[in-house]
């Protein structure tokens, strides 16, 4: 009895102590926390806490994650969950100058109103941010993306700067091209994006108060400018670069001396000249000009998101980009900055001479030839590193200037008609978009530049030549039907009798229109089954693989309950020795 009563006091107090330690000690404790990551996604950058050392006045950061959302996943809800805890460790850091307000709303509730009034998505429930300074505009986050969970920590401090600097960044612009001309989207959304300046076409130097400078076509431009170009780069310039080797978007006056090449060939490329790039799995259709039929065009891709290098903010928000005649960036051999792929074409693809595309007639030919090449061609890519200069003697009997320059920021891309208004125009794409990230990345400080996507998961590499094999299959397959369906399509365009009423059409029995019809029912039919049995192999790895994940855990807990149950029963089944 007195033991029992012993143990029950002692109980008692040990309950009372750990209570007490909850209550007055725990919060005096400091907070510690390990991030056992490979890739410490859980743990802030150095560039992100010198970003948020800096801030000089309080911010308000709500955040709306719709819990009981229907149109939500399990998946998104995770990520929302880790949308959460990355803000909580902003708020950490920010010693005390970052309020977080994290709001569920409800549908129908106030929460959910002022959601919508501030221009949050509610598509498949919220999940956004809004950021507040006072004295200051609002920014926002329409919503957070699991694709774009790498570029998580970098989107959350680009709002938080913007709320700290709420000016826009300062770009100039130096054109070979009429891009007021043939481009009058961009540069109107280039104007009310950030604050613009227009050089001229024929400068010495590029002003000491530009920090990001976009060039478009710079074979177009004076040896003068190209040496103003590479100064500014090694000044510590930041520079986003077009170059065609046949722009579409206006006639070229090359310098018969120009040392655009020897330029590049310094910074550890090369584009090689009239050349065109063709990708058989990527083309798009095209107009040739007015009143012509539509065509396959080979040097017109479209680009979808598995073109793009998904853990770059320049390609941030994009799901597909247009690009028209353009080249392809080559690695020299010396080279010693790095090479960073932004835009690729698929293994389909192949280099061709521009004189084979003066016919329309050859297009069908160039497609075949592109789709047995089985490499990927660089289209556009970021440069960084060391870099030496291409006029050690100065320019035009000015002394000579920086000679080289330890790490150079450069983005180059093969293409200037993705700008046009006829190519970002023909098809939905964001062209704009990836100008505008791009630019924004480039002109941003260093505390935001620097942070580096978070890469939480590697790819099932296994997977990715079996997707590639299955889609050449396919084209390989598909590219004579595709062909016919695209005349087939031409000639009942040209058949088909115009309508010649309101709601009235004239019922034309023509065999042969009949027979278009037929086909334009059979070919896509054809096409998919084609693409079923292209992707059969593809389709049957991955169901089996998901059934052996899916399986192994229910089979070794049945193994191990098999052996247990095996244990047991020799256990009693033992003979028993009696002395």
């Amino acid at each position: 009895m007195r033991s029992a009563l012993r143990m029950g006091m002692t109980l008692t107090v040990i309950s009372l102590l750990f209570l007490a330690f909850n209550l007055v000690w725990l919060n005096k404790l400091p907070d510690i926390r390990w991030d056992f990551s490979q890739q410490k996604i859980h743990t802030l950058s150095p560039s992100t806490q010198q970003l948020l050392a800096t801030l000089e006045s309080p911010l308000d950061l709500y955040y709306f994650n719709s819990l009981t959302a229907p149109k939500k996943s399990r998946s998104v809800k995770r990520f929302g969950q880790r949308v959460e805890d990355l803000l909580q460790e902003f708020e950490a850091a920010a010693n005390g100058m970052i309020n977080l307000h994290i709001i569920d709303p409800a549908p129908f509730s106030e929460d959910a109103y002022k959601a919508s009034l501030f221009g949050l998505d509610d598509t498949h429930g919220f999940l956004g941010l809004i950021g507040t300074r006072a004295g200051q505009g609002m920014q926002r986050i329409d919503a957070f993306n699991p694709v774009d969970e790498p570029l998580l920590e970098y989107q959350i401090s680009q709002l938080i700067y913007r709320l700290m600097h709420p000016q826009p960044s300062s770009v100039a612009l130096l054109s070979g091209l009429p891009l007021n001309e043939s481009a009058s989207q961009l540069m109107e959304q280039m104007r009310g994006h950030f604050n613009l300046t227009e050089l001229a076409s024929n400068i010495s130097r590029v002003p000491a108060s530009i920090g990001s400078l976009m060039v478009v076509q710079p074979r177009a431009l004076a040896e003068q400018a190209l040496y103003a170009i590479e100064q500014f780069v090694f000044r510590g310039g930041k520079l986003m670069i077009f170059i065609d080797p046949v722009s579409e978007m206006g006639s070229e006056a090359v310098s018969v001396d120009s040392k655009l090449d020897d330029m590049l060939t310094a910074w550890g490329i090369r584009i090689p000249a009239n050349k065109l790039l063709v990708d058989s799995l990527y083309a798009s259709s095209a107009t040739l000009g007015p009143g012509m039929p539509t065509v396959l065009h080979p040097a017109r891709l479209k680009l979808p998101r598995q073109a793009m290098n998904a853990h770059d903010i320049s390609t941030w928000k994009l799901n597909s980009l247009s690009v028209s005649s353009s080249g392809a960036l080559l690695r020299t051999r010396k080279n010693r900055t790095t090479f960073t792929p932004l835009l690729q074409s698929s293994r389909q693809s192949a280099l061709l001479d521009a004189e084979r595309f003066a016919s329309a007639t050859q297009f069908d030919a160039l497609i075949d030839e592109a789709s047995t090449s089985g490499q990927r061609q660089v289209i556009a890519a970021r440069l960084e590193g060391p870099a030496y200069s291409t006029f050690p003697d100065g320019f035009s009997g000015q002394p000579p200037g920086l000679q080289k320059a330890a790490r150079i920021e450069v983005v180059v891309v093969a293409d200037t008609d993705l700008l046009a208004d006829a190519v970002s125009q023909a098809t939905a794409n964001n062209n704009i978009q990836f100008v505008l990230n791009t630019l924004d990345n480039l002109a941003a400080p260093a505390s935001l530049a620097n942070i580096r996507p978070h890469i939480t998961s590697r790819s099932f590499t296994t997977l990715e030549p079996m997707r590639e094999a299955a889609a050449q299959a396919y084209r390989e397959k598909a590219a004579e039907l595709e062909r016919r369906l695209e005349r087939t399509e031409q000639a009942w365009q040209r058949l088909n009798p115009k309508a010649t009423g309101l709601a009235t059409q004239v019922v034309d029995t023509n065999t042969q229109l009949q027979a278009l019809n037929k086909e334009r029912l059979r070919l896509p039919m054809e096409l998919h089954a084609l693409k079923a049995q292209a992707y059969a192999p593809l389709n049957r790895f991955e169901r089996n693989i998901k059934l052996l994940m899916i399986a192994t855990v229910p089979l070794m807990l049945c193994l191990i309950a098999w052996l247990r149950y095996r244990c047991l029963r020799r256990r009693r089944c033992s003979p028993v020795a009696y002395s």
